[in-house]
């Protein structure tokens, strides 16, 4: 009975030490500066990019699962932060096999620069797709397409 015990000791501290370390392996292939580097909207061929675009925007993600998100648009400038977990999220519109992996930033607070279908929802929804690129899901409901690349 006490090696079977040990040998489900053993097994599940292997287990949990692989599965910590994929999760920051994922963490670190993500964090970073991303910059807002297009904007497109509903109308076919409205699609802006560098100073064209209504606002400029970037997330950094830190390896502590929190992130900063700051917006600039004309004189004005919003810093919000939260954190952000790897979720399996689906997502409306898109294609799955150009989705890498799901993010969720859930804000501290409710502010004016969260992006996402719902009102009273205080997470953002977004993936990194194939292309490295990180994808905003807020088109999905009519909002902006927004396209951030790493720096």
């Amino acid at each position: 009975m006490k090696k079977i015990i040990l040998i489900l000791v053993a097994l599940f501290s292997i287990y949990s030490c692989t599965k910590e370390s994929d999760d920051m392996a994922e963490i670190l292939e993500y964090a970073g500066k991303w910059e807002l580097i297009k904007m497109t909207g509903s109308v076919e061929g409205s699609e802006y990019t560098g100073s064209d675009m209504e606002w400029q925007e970037t997330y950094v993600i830190n390896e502590d699962e929190t992130f900063l998100k700051t917006r600039v648009r004309g004189d004005s400038t919003v810093i919000v932060t939260g954190t952000y977990t790897f979720t399996e999220r689906g997502l409306l519109d898109e294609v799955e096999s150009d989705i890498k992996t799901h993010i969720e930033f859930s804000h501290n607070i409710d502010n004016a620069i969260i992006g996402n279908c719902y009102s009273n929802d205080t997470s953002e929804y977004l993936y990194f797709n194939t292309n490295n690129k990180l994808v905003s899901t807020w088109n999905a409901c009519d909002g902006p397409g927004l396209e951030y690349t790493k720096k």
